[in-house]
C-alpha cells in the first residue's frame, strides 16, 4: 500500500513539474517574441536615421571603427621594439 501511495505521489509531482515547465516555456517564448519585436523596431529606427543623414552616419561608423581598432589589440602584429629579434 505504501508503494502505491509513493508511486501516486511521484506521478503527481511529475505532472506538477511538467505543468511548470510548460508555463516557463510559454513565458520564454513570449519574452523572445518581445525581444525580436524590439530589435526589429530598433533596426527600422536606425535605418531611417541613416537614410536621412547618410554622411553623418558614415562619419560616425568610421570614427567608431577607428576607436575600436585602437582599443582592440592586434594579435598578428609583427612590430619590433628596438634591439629585439624576430625569433
Amino acid at each position: 500500500m505504501k508503494s502505491i501511495l509513493a508511486l501516486v505521489t511521484l506521478i503527481l509531482a511529475a505532472l506538477a513539474v511538467e505543468e511548470e515547465a510548460r508555463q516557463l516555456a510559454v513565458g520564454a517564448g513570449d519574452a523572445c517574441a518581445g525581444a525580436a519585436l524590439k530589435a526589429h523596431q530598433a533596426t527600422q529606427a536606425l535605418s531611417e536615421k541613416v537614410e536621412r543623414q547618410p554622411l553623418m552616419s558614415l562619419l560616425i561608423a568610421g570614427g567608431l571603427s577607428y576607436i575600436l581598432a585602437m582599443v582592440i589589440p592586434n594579435r598578428g602584429s609583427t612590430r619590433r621594439t628596438s634591439g629585439s629579434t624576430p625569433f
